[in-house]
């Protein structure tokens, strides 16, 4: 084995520092920003970008694009007959085709685990000072003992999101109003309860998302946040991000990870679907969705298929190369 000459320095280690690894992302977000160094958040606040949060539930996300959130509920589909199945998946289809190309729509899957009182408050019906009261109260309790024995202290929520640009909150306000209303009457047309959030609720949605390591109750009201001369952000904040971990962030207490899915097949269901709600611990799933203008959709159709008959063709030369039978090849194309 031979010895190293004196005086001869040690080899540097393969990579970039963490210097360096700092100084080539401020250069990326500079050209990400066409010259402009980007502003890189330097707090949990600065992190979650929406803009503006309204009372009636309008959240401006950005200068010009403004969003809606709609709650709605499950429906039995798996214990309906096969004609009613066909029914709902028909009403579903309205429902997506709904949406023309102006609008965005995304639809959010949240489970989550809550504080006791939290989840016994999803239960609570409101009382009519009618001769059912006593009913409803009945049934308000089972509700609240079913909820303690079987779901281990995880809400599952379903919501869908939809946002259109507009010059200003009044111009979105007049919009959304439509299609707000538009959205409901087709869930109830698929045979399930839908209902719009307002602005606070949405603030509690998001805050449960950036906190679920601590469970903390949800304190916030607008008339409070108009005296205080705080932002919205800093009620729904988590103490901290961490995103220095390459698979993984971190958030508060709590590791999460995020992964996203690129699904090639001739049949798509939904039990992957089903199986990952099924799961009774933390998990968010979303469905980002936009429309097509047809002409567009049908020109990147043709333009796939015209890439596939492209590989085909090589695949047959390339064949015909190795002295396979041509025509054998293209039956198993």
């Amino acid at each position: 084995m031979k010895k190293k000459p004196q005086g001869s320095k040690a080899k540097p280690k393969a990579g970039l520092n963490f210097s360096e690894k700092k100084r080539l992302r401020e250069l990326k977000s500079t050209l990400a920003g066409n010259g402009k160094k980007a502003e890189i958040p330097d707090t949990a606040q600065k992190t979650i970008t929406f803009k503006k949060m309204y009372r009636d539930g309008i959240c401006q996300v950005s200068s010009g694009y403004y969003t809606k959130m709609v709650e709605f509920f499950d429906i039995n589909y798996d214990l309906l007959e096969i004609e009613d199945q066909g029914e709902i998946l028909e009403e579903y289809s309205r429902l997506i085709n709904y949406f023309d190309p102006s609008i965005r729509f995304e639809l959010f899957l949240f489970n989550r685990q809550v504080n006791e009182q939290t989840l016994i408050d999803q239960f609570d019906i409101p009382l009519q000072g009618d001769e059912f009261d006593d009913i409803r109260e009945e049934y308000t309790e089972m509700l609240k003992k079913q909820a303690a024995k079987g779901n281990n202290g995880i809400i599952k929520s379903k919501y869908l999101i939809f946002g259109i640009e507009c010059k200003g909150y009044k111009e979105a306000k007049a919009k959304m109003g439509s299609i707000e209303a538009d959205v409901i009457k087709n869930f109830l047309n698929l045979g399930t309860h839908a209902r719009s959030l307002d602005g606070k609720e949405r603030l509690r949605v998001l805050h449960e998302y950036f906190n679920q390591d601590t469970m903390e109750p949800f304190r916030f009201s607008f008339k409070e946040l108009s005296e205080s001369g705080k932002s919205v952000k800093d009620y729904i904040a988590p103490p901290g991000f961490d995103f220095r971990y390459p698979s993984r962030f971190k958030t508060g207490k709590m590791y999460g990870s995020v992964h996203y899915l690129d699904i090639i097949a001739p049949r798509f269901n939904d039990e992957l679907l089903k199986k990952l709600l099924d799961i009774d611990d933390n998990l968010t799933v979303t469905l980002h969705m936009q429309t097509m203008d047809p002409v567009k959709a049908i020109k990147m159709l043709k333009g796939a298929l015209t890439n596939i008959q492209k590989m085909k063709i090589e695949e047959q030369k390339k064949a015909v190369r190795s002295g396979y039978d041509m025509d054998i090849r293209a039956t198993r194309s």
